[in-house]
């Protein structure tokens, strides 16, 4: 019975267990998947006989991690930020990394692994803070923004470490007798090659791919696939000499300019959270037990640097640089926990023989008690700030002078319109004339870079699925307007707004009779029934009288003008 499928079906069994038991504490998944891990390695209840099987799957969640980095990786979101996220996000890479290493060094560590603990302690987890900042509406927020950008700046960070690894470990380079620094300089070479070949690629070949295959969800997702697992094969193999996550990375950042990249991202996402679960438990399957008492003290004094440090280092660079006490104080607390990036580095680090295993059970263990501590801190960061305000007040250095007239756009009170076709671009137009805050949603990429050349907001992507459902703000809109046939896919929305408990007005489309009844049962506000308004129509028409003809000419000469343009 000791077969891939028996282990792979136990270790999902037991991880799904122990991560439904923690959910009612309101702790990450990640926490339950590295105690699976546990279990089945150092305590030995059951003992994994295709544990290097698992391994090699693990490492299709990390390509598939990093090619999601790249593909989200909004630059746009950089230059609006800017000088706050750069300034801030060096200043705790710096501090954390300089004050982590002395840290280290007072608990009797060396000086290699002191430097890449140091590092560990630095990265902040994107996921888990994206996640807990949705689940509390505020990712559009001014404090929600600042500490995205600051986590842009750490993954810049990481992704140039890890290529740093690759030059230090590249495995035949180093074994080729050349000098480091030469390793260092011909990979740098290859990487401008590299680079170059692929945004010829993402200019002139991956649009039209794309456009082709964006109708499809299927061969978008087998497109994406072999993509960023393809490259991510090829750049590692020796005669280049990166790894395969440099390799995810990159194919991510190739694609994150497509029309279609949120359908990728959202194709993918479900795929990359099933790999990634087998990254954490065989990463917990390898902690060694026999010396977790030894480092349960390092671990604790780490953890309280990270909880306390880390957002002190951020409230103070953020208070210098004029942000106020209450939107500095929210976005520090975001930094109160380790990274998946941290264990990621440290499993290279310890792959590539630069530290042993206690340093990889170390940062493991400050993983756990730092993302089980700092889940709570982000939920409930309002109150302390009320509870700390006093304290807080001595970080105003500027009075507050950088959010001075600093414009939030949040999407509230919005018109989600999904279809843009046909129906759609008259609801455009008068949404325009009348400079209403509205949000395209469309699967068709064509339609989309249509609209968004316009300068219209618009989404490429289906929105039955959540993420876009998040991404579109349905949680906020005052109206959601769908000009979609399929009954299936308007049930979807109507559930999603009703999900919510929000006051947001829907209209449907629907094709038949029974359809419109069925939706009208689900309480939707108002059904479109194309032949029944154009029977409404005619019948208008027909009342004209002696304007008849005229009438009728008019509107033959305008229908042809639309059809002209469609």
């Amino acid at each position: 019975m000791n077969t891939i499928f028996f282990e792979l079906t136990l270790v999902l069994i037991i991880a799904g267990g122990i991560a439904f038991i923690i959910s009612f504490f309101k702790q990450p998944s990640i926490i339950a998947y590295i105690a699976t891990g546990l279990i089945l390695g150092p305590l030995g209840y059951y003992q994994l006989h295709q544990g290097e099987a698992l391994s090699s799957l693990s490492e299709i969640g990390i390509t598939l991690l990093l090619f999601m980095v790249g593909l989200e990786l909004d630059v746009s979101q950089m230059k609006r930020i800017g000088k706050t996220a750069l300034i801030a996000g060096l200043c705790q890479i710096i501090f954390t990394t300089s004050l982590g290493f002395i840290i280290l060094k007072l608990l009797g560590f060396t000086n290699i692994a002191s430097f890449f603990v140091a590092i560990c302690l630095t990265f902040s987890s994107t996921i888990i803070v994206v996640k807990l900042l949705s689940e509390k509406h505020d990712l559009q927020s001014l404090y929600g923004k600042i500490a995205i950008g600051i986590f842009l700046v750490q993954d810049f960070a990481a992704i140039i470490l890890l290529i740093s690894l690759s030059s230090l470990g590249g495995g035949d380079m180093v074994s080729s007798g050349l000098p480091t620094s030469l390793n260092f300089l011909l990979l740098i070479v290859k990487a401008i090659v590299l680079a170059l070949i692929v945004i010829f690629h993402s200019k002139y070949i991956f649009p039209k791919i794309l456009q082709h295959l964006g109708g499809s969800d299927e061969l978008l997702l087998v497109f994406s696939l072999a993509w960023a697992l393809g490259l991510a094969t090829l750049v590692s193999l020796p005669v280049i000499g990166f790894n395969l996550e440099i390799g995810g990375f990159i194919a991510g950042l190739a694609l994150a300019n497509s029309a279609v990249h949120y359908q990728i991202g959202a194709r993918i996402k479900s795929l990359r959270d099933f790999f990634i679960i087998l990254f954490f438990i065989v990463l917990g399957s390898q902690i060694a037990l026999d010396n977790i008492l030894h480092l349960g003290k390092p671990a604790l004094i780490l953890s309280a640097f990270v909880l306390i440090g880390n957002p002190l280092i951020v409230l103070t660079a953020l208070g210098l640089l004029g942000y106020k006490p209450r939107t500095a104080f929210l976005s520090s607390v975001t930094f109160g926990q380790i990274s998946e990036f941290s264990l990621i580095l440290i499993a290279l680090a310890y792959k590539l023989g630069y530290v042993d295993q206690n340093a990889v059970g170390l940062v493991t263990l400050v993983g756990i008690i730092t993302i089980a501590l700092c889940s709570y801190t982000i939920l409930y960061a309002e109150k302390l700030f009320l509870i700390f305000q006093k304290p807080l007040s001595w970080f105003d250095f500027r009075k507050g002078s950088a959010e001075k007239g600093l414009q939030q756009h949040v999407m509230k009170n919005h018109v989600v319109l999904l279809g843009a076709h046909r129906v759609g671009e008259h609801i455009i137009k008068t949404l325009l004339k009348q400079k209403t805050q509205f949000l395209v949603v469309d699967h068709n990429p064509d339609v989309a870079e249509k609209y968004s050349a316009q300068g219209i907001p618009v989404l490429c992507g289906d929105i039955t699925d959540p993420h876009i459902q998040e991404l579109a703000a349905l949680k906020t809109a005052k109206l959601v307007i769908s000009t979609l046939p399929d009954l299936n896919d308007n049930l979807m929305v109507i559930d999603a707004v009703a999900l919510n408990k929000s006051k947001t007005k829907v209209i449907v489309t629907a094709q038949e009779e029974s359809d419109a009844t069925i939706l009208y049962e689900r309480n939707t506000d108002y059904v479109i029934l194309p032949h029944f308004i154009g029977g409404m129509h005619i019948a208008r028409l027909l009342g004209t009288g002696a304007g008849f003809n005229s009438h009728l000419k008019a509107l033959k000469q305008n229908h042809l003008k639309l059809l002209r343009r469609s």
